[in-house]
């Protein structure tokens, strides 16, 4: 049977998984991209244009939860709403257009990644593994029912960006995996979530405006928020050098071995870069830059990151 889905989110996540659903055979009677959506490609592609060239209808939205909108919704009649990165949070009469469900993809495992940036909170927490998961939407933040998920381990290497990549590709598998059943039935088969295994961020609990690494916290703490900042090319984590100006940090690692350094203090420069005393360990910043520019082994003395200096 034909399912009739209406579509909502942004990036290339949406674009995708808007692409599963036709190749299903379904119609997809409304896409709903987000409203700040021209429909030009940028970093991420654009869910409009993708309608567009689909020959999809496109259905605009100042705010999404209007009683208007949601009257031109419903008179579509979806089998299936379903939501993928979507920017605002569904309200019930939305979800209630939904004949048969409205699911979400997040980029979290459900539930102990609830709420905003889970990505960026599983690095800062030190995770050795993350996860994607395909839930019904109910009124609540990603509290409904669990359809399916699936994971996505945490290299050492990871940062904000290459975590995030890894989800979009698994959030694309586990979609295409998921649709045929779930479409097939009127009932989707889903499994309440446990709110005792619950964590949940909103969007004020995590500060990107503040990219400066703080040198007195432990040295784990220390990279793994610096790997949650690594997002390009939107963010990097900033080290400041007294006198001499501020860097951008576009790769790191670290390390427990002993040192005799204060925190921040520059302990050696040279080709694998520059390594940093921390409380517990060392960092070691592979690559930094000032503006677009890579700063060699020569260029890091000369701009200030030079062994016995202080990064504050």
């Amino acid at each position: 049977m034909k399912r009739r889905v209406a579509l909502i989110g942004r990036t290339r996540l949406a674009v995708a998984c808007l692409d599963v659903v036709l190749a299903a055979g379904d119609e997809v009677v409304a896409v709903i991209p987000d409203a700040s959506d021209d429909g030009r490609d940028g970093w991420q592609p654009s869910l409009r244009r993708a309608a567009t060239d689909r020959g999809l209808p496109v259905l605009d939205a100042a705010k999404v939860n209007d009683a208007d909108f949601v009257r031109r919704v419903d008179e579509l009649g979806p089998d299936f709403l379903l939501s993928f990165q979507a920017a605002p949070i569904l309200r019930a009469p939305l979800i209630g257009t939904a004949r048969i469900a409205a699911l979400n993809l997040h980029y979290g495992p459900l539930p102990r990644y609830r709420g905003v940036s889970p990505i960026a909170w599983a690095l800062l927490n030190g995770e050795a593994s993350h996860g994607v998961t395909l839930h019904v939407i109910e009124p609540g933040i990603d509290s409904g029912p669990i359809v399916t998920g699936t994971g996505v381990p945490i290299r050492p290497n990871d940062t904000g960006r290459t975590l995030y990549d890894r989800c979009v590709d698994a959030g694309i598998g586990l979609m295409a995996d998921a649709w045929p059943t779930v479409r097939a039935k009127t009932v989707v088969d889903a499994v309440p979530q446990d709110d005792a295994l619950a964590l949940y961020y909103n969007r004020y609990a995590l500060d990107f405006s503040d990219p400066a690494v703080h040198w007195t916290q432990d040295c784990e703490a220390i990279a793994n928020r610096m790997r949650a900042f690594i997002f390009p090319p939107f963010q990097y984590p900033e080290v400041t050098v007294r006198g001499a100006g501020t860097y951008a940090v576009r790769a790191m690692s670290w390390d427990r071995l002993p040192h005799r350094g204060r925190p921040g203090e520059i302990l050696a420069a040279g080709p694998a870069g520059v390594v940093v005393a921390a409380p517990g360990g060392r960092i070691t910043l592979q690559s930094v830059t000032v503006g677009d520019d890579v700063l060699g082994e020569a260029d890091m003395a000369a701009g200030g990151l030079v062994v016995g200096g202080l990064l504050v």
